[in-house]
């Protein structure tokens, strides 16, 4: 007994070794650009370690390589479904290519809140095309089982690269406390990208099907079967009734609610998309999944007009936002899923990967994006605002008088949004307008409504980035912030303990602690940096520490806190210049 489980325990094992390999065969493309991200990624960690290096150059090379990995595996599966009498490598590598550049070229510059929103949409809709690449163009029945396959294969995967990577970390753990081997922290980072993409990229890629691939008479999963009919659609259910009764009481009371049911709506009815996409199969062999497949479409509708109405009600008041945009076009998806399953019987479910990835990508990209759409929603309730306080003359603005504290705080959110984004969008403002002009332009200072009454918050940075300065007289010279390892260089380490406490050491020997807490809350008080942010210069906001065994100048670089009730201050980032002289 024990070496038939031992032979098939060896013979699974190969079988996975094998897969990998083959990954590499098939995706060749896919496999040296995860390989590349992996190094990218691992060299970044290092110069951050160490501030130094373009950061920014590799922080835009890893995210172009993110792109053209995924884009090359729906690539792959295109060139097999209809190019496969041309030259496989050419025919996925050029295009891939052409893709990474461009993308590194037009949407890694001057990496931003929306850059980030786009990068994102633009994986998930890579992702989703996974799903799908390999069928839309050489389409075949069974296309939910052929999902399934992909879904168990991402399972196997994540399962897999867990276990190696809880594996390797219980490793290291244990040869730093039996030897005392004090391998850095920044190896189980390390270990988990190679787990990540290597094993784990590889081990995914071996798991997807190919295109000949027969699911006709797959088996369809008890286990999956079960948790659907018997868990997820009572559940479902059970929701529904919820949402019914607590629509009741919104009809009853006239009382709408705030943005937190429009989104418990929305997921609730993403994930019945999903089941009604997954019970496709078994419709004809199971009367609860078809009853579900058939009413459920039905009792939706009511629910996501509610939710419609909900956050209509919220645009209406504040205008469109990026949050309040996703909600609407995926309400909008979702809405139009459900129609189709209503009026089409025996539709193809492909339909539904297909038409989301399109609206990942129009969400973040093109005029139809949710930038473009917000802004223009935003200086619409800005041009608005200026005209009801009488405050645009002739295109320009003037600072206003008598402005109610609803829409000084709905101005002051207005800017701070563009602000947050691209200031050149909004309407107005002169060219020349910066964070500390909100006063002189507007004619009151920036107001908040959602201040807690006992917190004040504060921003503040320095010249030193536009400006410099002399190192002149000193001995060392050090970057150093609350999130960064601790610098080292002719075996003197500098470090932050607990946020705002400095620490020198020598071969293991304490130069100077001292905790700067007090210090920098004098500045922020002696510049009276409450609920705003400033730019001062590197002079006044400079001190020198000394003892017997060092001299430091500390240079505040950035930081920001907040002023609590009894006039302590919590700092949530530090970053210092340390000009240093050993004595």
């Amino acid at each position: 007994m024990d070496v038939l489980l031992t032979m098939k325990w060896t013979e699974t094992v190969k079988k996975q070794i094998t897969g990998l390999g083959s990954s590499v065969i098939r995706f060749p493309v896919t496999a040296l650009l995860s390989f590349t991200l992996m190094s990218l990624l691992i060299t970044l960690n290092e110069m951050n370690i160490d501030g130094s290096g373009n950061q920014e150059l590799i922080e835009r090379l890893a995210m172009a390589t993110a792109i053209g990995m995924l884009f090359s595996i729906s690539m792959k599966h295109i060139y097999e479904a209809k190019l496969d009498k041309y030259n496989s490598i050419l025919m996925v590598s050029a295009p891939t290519a052409v893709i990474t550049f461009l993308y590194y070229l037009f949407f890694t510059k001057d990496m931003d809140l929306i850059r980030g929103i786009q990068f994102a949409g633009a994986i998930v809709a890579l992702i989703i095309s996974i799903f799908y690449s390999l069928k839309v163009l050489h389409p075949k029945q069974a296309y939910e089982a052929y999902v399934i396959r992909i879904f168990s294969g991402l399972f196997l995967t994540v399962l897999y690269a867990g276990v190696l990577f809880f594996g390797i970390s219980a490793i290291i753990f244990t040869i730093n406390s039996l030897f005392d081997a004090d391998i850095d922290g920044k190896w189980f980072f390390y270990f988990f990208l190679m787990d990540t993409f290597i094993f784990g990229a590889l081990m995914f890629l071996s798991k997807l099907p190919e295109r000949d691939e027969s699911f006709e008479d797959a088996p369809y999963s008890k286990g999956l079967k079960v948790l659907l009919l018997y868990i997820v659609i009572p559940l479902i259910t059970i929701y529904t009734g919820i949402l019914y009764v607590y629509f009741a009481k919104i009809l009853v009371t006239s009382e709408w609610p705030r943005g937190l049911v429009s989104n418990l709506v929305l997921w609730y009815s993403v994930v019945a998309a999903a089941v009604i996409f997954f019970i496709t199969p078994i419709l004809e062999e199971n009367k609860l999944a078809k009853i579900f497949r058939t009413w459920f479409p039905r009792v939706l509708l009511p629910i996501l007009a509610m939710m419609f109405v909900s956050i209509g009600k919220r645009i209406h008041q504040y205008g469109v936002t990026e949050n309040r945009y996703f909600v609407v076009l995926l309400g909008i998806w979702v809405l139009g899923i459900m129609v189709y399953f209503i009026l089409v019987k025996n539709g193809k479910n492909i339909i539904i990967p297909v038409t989301l990835s399109i609206i990942a990508i129009v969400s973040v990209f093109g005029p139809l994006s949710a930038f473009n759409v917000s802004a223009f929603s935003q200086n619409q309730r800005f041009t608005a605002l200026l005209e009801k306080n009488n405050m645009l003359v002739s295109g320009e603005i003037t600072p206003g008088t008598n402005v109610s504290k609803t829409d000084q705080e709905n101005i002051s959110s207005i800017v701070q949004y563009f602000e947050n984004r691209n200031l050149d969008q909004i309407k107005y403002v002169p060219e020349s307008y910066t964070y500390n002009d909100f006063k002189t332009v507007f004619g009151f200072e920036k107001t908040y409504d959602y201040y807690t009454p006992d917190t004040s918050y504060f921003y503040v940075n320095t010249e030193i980035e536009s400006s410099g300065f002399t190192v002149g007289g000193y001995d060392y010279l050090f970057f150093v912030n609350n999130y960064m390892e601790p610098k080292s260089i002719d075996q003197l380490t500098v470090s932050l303990k607990d946020m705002t406490t400095l620490v020198l050491e020598k071969n293991g020997t304490t130069l100077l602690e001292e905790n700067l807490s007090e210090r920098l809350a004098a500045i922020a008080e002696e510049n009276n940096m409450a609920n705003s942010g400033k730019t001062i210069s590197k002079e006044e906001i400079s001190f020198v520490l000394e003892n017997n065994e060092v001299e430091v100048k500390v240079v505040l670089r950035e930081m920001s806190g907040r002023k609590e009730t009894d006039d302590s201050y919590i700092f949530d980032q530090l970053s210092l210049v340390l000009l240093l002289n050993l004595k």
